[in-house]
């Protein structure tokens, strides 16, 4: 009669299925716990923008699009923008405010509009620089007070994309310079 087979592994060593289980329900109470903790404070932390603040990001948006020919703006960026804008400035909501009665009153083309706030010598006339620097360049502000809101998205790039290769970006393969270019006979 042959002894009975003892079987491998010992009856306490768990199996790949219930190590995997044992690991998965651990990381799930572990993100469960710790979930709360960082959801709760950060959705606190920025509450909805009130009406007003909406309202002069709205009548900045409509600037913007008359100020850069535009019909579509990246709001994600406009947004950038306008906030990097209002914390330079506290009266910047005012001053486009102000700006947009001008235009409006005054039925100035896009293309005049600052010609005339120079000539005026208006308290607004930087405005309409700031605003489309921050649309064309992606910066807000300038010196050491200079923000980066957008690089590839900036208004500048789309209309040379064609012929030029954004800045930092590779024109080719690795090493594509070393080779002697091709001359066309």
């Amino acid at each position: 009669m042959k002894p009975p087979r003892l079987s491998r592994r010992p009856s306490f060593a768990p199996s790949r299925r219930h190590f995997l289980f044992g690991v998965s329900s651990f990381a799930v109470a572990g993100v469960t716990a710790w979930l709360p903790s960082v959801v709760i404070p950060a959705a606190m932390a920025s509450p909805l923008p009130d009406s007003a603040t909406e309202r002069s990001f709205n009548a900045f948006i409509l600037l913007s699009k008359y100020l850069t020919a535009k019909a579509q703006l990246d709001e994600s960026i406009g947004r950038a923008i306008f906030a990097g804008l209002s914390e330079q400035d506290a009266d910047f909501a005012s001053q486009v405010a102000a700006l947009d009665t001008l235009v409006s009153s005054t039925k100035t083309p896009a293309g005049a509009l600052q010609a005339l706030l120079d000539a005026q010598q208006s308290a607004l006339a930087a405005l309409p620089r700031r605003v489309v620097t921050g649309w064309y360049l992606g910066v807000v502000g300038s010196g050491a007070k200079a923000r980066t809101v957008a690089y590839e998205q900036a208004l500048m790039y789309p209309p040379i994309a064609d012929v030029i290769v954004m800045p930092s970006f590779a024109r080719g393969v690795p090493g594509y310079w070393a080779k002697a270019p091709v001359l066309s006979r």
